[in-house]
């Protein structure tokens, strides 16, 4: 069963910020990556068995209010320059996890931007 969550994207700092929801639906995995598709239109993040040049540590839980944060500018360039994306803005996906397949998906073509605060 499918349960819906978001990512968020800074581009002024390249970060993306990932729902604490998300990565426990996906197992508490100990490392993450992403798989663009090939048209650019969605993405995955899947629990990821080792530390390599793909994937990214998951950082242990250690309060209530648990956040994941990752710095790529490399993923961030490529989504600006696929989707069109303002460099300095920031945009929220939708998507849905999997936990039987410990993975989400992100629907990168209705990404909204954020407003600042």
């Amino acid at each position: 069963m499918s349960s819906e969550t978001y990512i968020s994207f800074y581009l002024a700092t390249f970060r993306i910020h990932i729902f604490s929801k998300a990565i426990m639906e996906i197992g508490n995995p100990k490392f993450i990556r992403f798989l663009v598709k090939e048209d650019g239109q969605s993405m995955i993040m899947e629990a990821y068995p080792k530390k390599d040049f793909q994937s990214h540590r998951v950082p242990k839980r250690t309060e209530a209010k648990w956040e994941m944060e990752i710095r790529s500018y490399p993923l961030c360039r490529l989504l600006m320059n696929r989707l069109g994306w303002e460099e300095g803005k920031s945009y929220r996906i939708p998507g849905k996890t999997y936990p039987g397949q410990k993975l989400a998906v992100f629907d990168l073509s209705a990404a909204m931007p954020i407003q600042p605060s």
